[in-house]
């Protein structure tokens, strides 16, 4: 038995092929997927396996347990809803958990302004439940930890931590253009806007945001 449990610690579990429960982590692409097969070989328990969602999807999923896509960007967001729609669809009974690490999924240079970026918001980011986030700017952070509110942060020598808290912001994402106005009002920059978004406000936000494409 000794002999037996020093061989599965060697290995990784990998003795034999691995006949259970499975979690599998998609990469963006095929490159990443083929070198964590051979980096992490022995890193990972047999249960894991590792796919890309470009490319034809010929793994056996029959047994997956957790989806675990990683650093997913805009470009690849089509691939990524294909997949997860597919392994949703297949596995509606035994589909425990997706799981996104660091995604990208909406960029105003790549889904746009307009009705293909708010399409693929409702389709895809506003399924999801943002665990842990963190977005670094220039003059702090954007962060979260479910189950608590998502919060900004401007980095102030003074204050504990090195950090002082702009705003909370209850559950959703916050969007850039919000972020940059809560910093710019909370240091004199710009005026709060008043009461109510008015027509000018709105006319406001359109154009920073267009200046962002």
């Amino acid at each position: 038995r000794r002999q037996e449990l020093m061989e599965i610690l060697q290995s990784g579990g990998a003795t034999k092929a691995w006949d259970g429960p499975k979690c599998r982590i998609y990469f963006p692409d095929e490159g990443n997927a083929a070198l964590a097969r051979r980096d992490w070989q022995g890193l990972v328990p047999a249960c894991v396996e590792f796919s890309s969602c470009g490319g034809r999807q010929m793994e056996d999923i029959s047994k997956d347990v957790v989806h675990l896509y990683f650093c997913p960007k805009a470009s690849e967001s089509d691939m990524v809803e294909e997949v997860l729609k597919k392994a949703e669809t297949t596995l509606a009974d035994t589909l425990r958990m997706s799981i996104f690490v660091n995604p990208q999924l909406v960029d105003m240079g790549v889904t746009g302004y307009g009705y293909a970026g708010r399409r693929l918001r409702e389709r895809l980011i506003d399924q999801l439940t943002s665990t842990y986030y963190l977005k670094t700017m220039p003059w702090g952070a954007v962060t979260r930890c479910w189950p608590k509110a998502f919060t900004i942060w401007q980095e102030d020598q003074a204050a504990e931590g090195g950090y002082r808290l702009l705003s909370c912001l209850g559950d959703r994402i916050p969007e850039a253009v919000e972020v940059e106005d809560i910093y710019a009002i909370e240091n004199g920059e710009m005026d709060a806007p008043k009461d109510g978004p008015g027509f000018l406000n709105a006319i406001g936000d359109f154009v920073q945001g267009m200046t962002q494409l």
